[in-house]
């Protein structure tokens, strides 16, 4: 199951939206303050546990005159035998269709419900829906992983070590006291561990091939190293923010869907890789890319070169007037016209010209031309 559309109704800068969804990658982007963070976080204020009042409404709409708080549609596609399996518990008409939709209008799990074709469904409790459809999740800020950790902060509770925590777990891991073990085993365990997260990484990092990963413990303390080509071993904090935010990124992106079912998630991320360098970005947009196959995403950006040319239809351009953030579809439209308005972006902004250069002014093709 996928979601295909998502319609908003009255949300922050939002009057009206209809934004139609790639299966795998959704690319938003458009000028700072146009909206295209509030698109995302009309997606997330989807999840039963946000509230949603009159403060969240669009001024520009009806339902901030009548003191209702925003409507957001979202229509799931795609469903396979399983999905209809498990709806058709809930209500008997999802055992014959391939999409529907689910409403929220309200602050409760009785504000939801869901339509079927011309058909209007009050949903009883929410919570069993809510366990089939993909959950949505939302990366506005991430914690860059540290250079040391000790082992009651890795053994306890909370998101504060959490990028320590699956950088462990992706290097096959699971249990950190094995690598606190004074042991042949216990060292063993962490060079793997090592040679495993430098592996994942030197996959989707191309700037620095030689780059490696190097885990060791003294006592009761995790160390995180790095090393080059250089042969020196540098800490977390002597490397660019770039690089920690994409390390960090990757590690909890991949501790979060290696085991998770196809389409169990979609991601919504806010201006991704900010701090990277063009190759850098270029690097992240094809391991979204990558990602991508398993679980939908959906991010907005500024940078050009977070854009696949080779599907012109996920880009989708935020523009905001005197009536609100608007959408525009066809991005690609005009030789990517609009794209280019809405960033700002000229061929006067390029540094990469010869000291001389050629004009060739094409004739329109409706005036006869001789010569």
């Amino acid at each position: 199951m996928i979601i295909s559309k998502l319609i908003i109704n009255g949300f922050k800068s939002i009057n009206r939206m209809s934004l139609p969804l790639d299966p795998h990658v959704t690319l938003l982007i458009g000028p700072n303050e146009s909206g295209k963070t509030n698109v995302l976080k009309a997606l997330e204020a989807f999840n039963p546990d946000i509230n949603l009042d009159i403060n969240d409404t669009c001024q520009f709409s009806d339902l901030y005159k009548t003191g209702k708080p925003p409507i957001i549609d979202i229509e799931f596609s795609q469903l396979n035998k399983n999905d209809k399996a498990k709806l058709s518990q809930i209500h008997s008409s999802f055992g014959s269709i391939d999409s529907f939709i689910l409403r929220k209008e309200g602050n409760n799990q009785k504000n939801y419900k869901i339509l079927i074709k011309d058909k209007t469904f009050s949903v009883g409790s929410v919570k069993p829906v809510f366990s089939i459809i993909p959950k949505i999740l939302y990366f506005d800020s991430m914690n860059l992983i540290k250079d040391r950790i000790n082992y009651d902060d890795l053994t306890k509770d909370g998101n504060r070590y959490q990028v320590e925590k699956n950088l462990l777990t992706i290097s096959g891991i699971k249990d950190p006291s094995v690598i606190f073990d004074d042991s042949t085993h216990g060292r063993r365990a962490i060079e793997e561990a090592s040679r495993l997260a430098t592996e994942k990484i030197q996959n989707v990092w191309s700037q620095e091939p030689s780059l490696e990963i190097k885990l060791r413990v003294n006592g009761k303390t995790l160390y995180i190293d790095f090393s080059d080509e250089t042969t020196v071993y540098d800490t977390p904090k002597t490397r660019s923010n770039g690089f920690l935010w994409y390390l960090s990124f990757y590690i909890n992106f991949l501790a979060t869907t290696n085991e998770a079912n196809t389409n169990e998630y979609i991601f919504l991320f806010d201006e991704p890789g900010v701090h990277l360098h063009p190759s850098g970005q270029k690097d992240l947009t094809r391991l979204l890319e990558d990602l991508s196959k398993k679980n939908q995403i959906i991010y907005t950006t500024h940078s050009p070169f977070m854009i696949n040319r080779n599907y012109p239809q996920r880009v989708k351009v935020i523009t905001k007037d005197d009536k609100g953030t608007k959408v525009f579809n066809e991005a690609y439209k005009d030789n990517w016209k609009p794209l280019r308005q809405s960033i700002g972006l000229t061929i006067g902004d390029l540094f990469f010209f010869s000291n001389k250069g050629i004009i060739f002014d094409i004739p329109n093709k409706k005036k006869k031309t001789s010569l």
